[in-house]
């Protein structure tokens, strides 16, 4: 397994590497996008679909365009396919969205703070989704992965505070529930980012308790990303599907019973 870890990391930099020939910042980054799209495709089980694009609601409200979209593509429709494999997915689809970035500031952390929030808008107040008692889950799970930040995960970890005091939330993606002893310890903090992974660096999340940690994984960072989305993903049973919410027939036309010989508006 270690070697496996090491190997991910290899090919993580190797086809970023590749990307930066064609010196154009737009396709380098959609480059990197792909990069990560696609490792993260070949790893999860076939039910996870790996995509881009928009999250809708059934009040028809979206969200800004995402880098990485996770869902379930056997149980749940996809609304909206372009010849780009731009998406669009209802919200009830959807287990996590990553924003990807070839480089981070805290500028353009920021900017990755504001797309996520508009995933929070649509999603609204998610209930527990969890299939384990003694843990709390309220999907989508929303991350920031970073091929590139110069300052020290200590610096990082205190812009992720930051930032996420200025995102308020009344709940975090993952929590212990009252039923679990370690709910003791559980703080007052919520965080609408879960974690922001920097490739070959470490990783910045917030904890069960509401604490927030610095996972120091060095080249093994991509596998304990992947290992820590697995795990999670594992435990969350999404909310069911209703095609009716999100189609309407007002106004559609006009139906004709010929029994009766009645004229309906729809």
């Amino acid at each position: 397994m270690k070697a496996i870890s090491e190997q991910l990391d290899i090919r993580l930099q190797e086809e970023r590497k590749r990307g930066k020939i064609i010196d154009h910042n737009l396709e380098y980054g959609l480059g990197t996008e792909n990069v990560v799209r696609t490792l993260i495709r070949e790893m999860l089980p076939f039910k996870f679909g790996v995509g881009k694009g928009k999250i809708v609601n059934c009040h028809g409200i979206t969200t800004r365009h995402l880098d990485l979209i996770i869902y379930d593509q056997i149980n749940y429709p996809t609304l909206f396919l372009d010849e780009h494999r731009n998406q669009i997915l209802p919200i009830e689809s959807v287990y996590s969205v990553i924003e990807i970035k070839s480089r981070t500031t805290a500028s353009l952390l920021k900017d990755a703070f504001e797309n996520l929030a508009s995933v929070a808008t649509v999603a609204g107040n998610t209930p527990n989704c969890s299939t384990n008692d003694y843990l709390e889950y309220h999907p989508p799970c929303l991350s920031i992965f970073s091929f590139q930040d110069d300052r020290k995960l200590e610096s990082i970890c205190d812009n992720f505070k930051k930032l996420s005091q200025s995102f308020p939330r009344t709940y975090s993606f993952s929590r212990y529930s009252k039923k679990s002893p370690g709910s003791k310890g559980n703080t007052e903090n919520f965080y609408l980012v879960h974690n922001i992974l920097i490739s070959g660096k470490g990783e910045i999340y917030h904890m069960l308790d509401g604490h927030v940690a610095i996972g120091r994984w060095g080249v093994n960072s991509f596998a304990m990303f992947i290992t820590s989305l697995l795990s999670e993903l594992s435990k969350v049973k999404l909310l069911d599907f209703f095609p009716p919410k999100y189609i309407n027939w007002v106004q559609s036309g006009v139906r004709e019973v010929y029994d009766n010989r009645r004229h309906e508006n729809r």
